[in-house]
């Protein structure tokens, strides 16, 4: 008959399940490592967006005001994008000449995920964020 003992590991440092957690390790920490990366890269996208429409919406502000021409709104959005090292965005400016009599300013602003992402260039290889912002001028001019 056999004793308690005998079914106790002769080593005290020895475990039967030894093996087991570390196989369950390495099947988990990839897992881990995929989902914390795509968190940093959804949270790049959140950014990139929020700063698009921050440029654009800066861009048309400064478009709107008395004595504004369209490379000083172009200039502005630019500025915003350079903040984050955005690289290879278009920025348009619609219309192309502010006048004394032009009612409305839109700013366009067209971000390539390729350049400026992190994981998504290799998913999303196509991919823009576009966003604008049509602002009515301050003061506009009869004449």
């Amino acid at each position: 008959m056999k004793r308690y003992s005998d079914k106790q590991p002769k080593n005290k440092f020895t475990h039967p399940r030894r093996g087991a957690a570390l196989v369950e390790f390495a099947i988990t920490v990839p897992i881990l490592f995929l989902l914390f990366s795509a968190a940093f890269d959804f949270c790049r996208l959140s950014m990139i967006t929020h700063t698009a429409e921050q440029a654009a919406y800066e861009g048309a502000r400064r478009g709107t005001i008395p004595g504004a021409t369209a490379a000083i709104a172009k200039q502005s959005a630019e500025e915003e994008l350079a903040r984050i090292g955005l690289q290879q965005a278009v920025v348009t400016v619609t219309p192309a000449e502010i006048r004394s009599t032009t009612e409305e300013v839109t700013v366009q602003v067209r971000i390539p995920m390729n350049a400026n992402g992190w994981i998504t260039p290799t998913v999303l290889s196509d991919a823009y964020i576009t966003r604008s912002c049509t602002l009515s001028r301050e003061y506009v001019s009869s004449f």
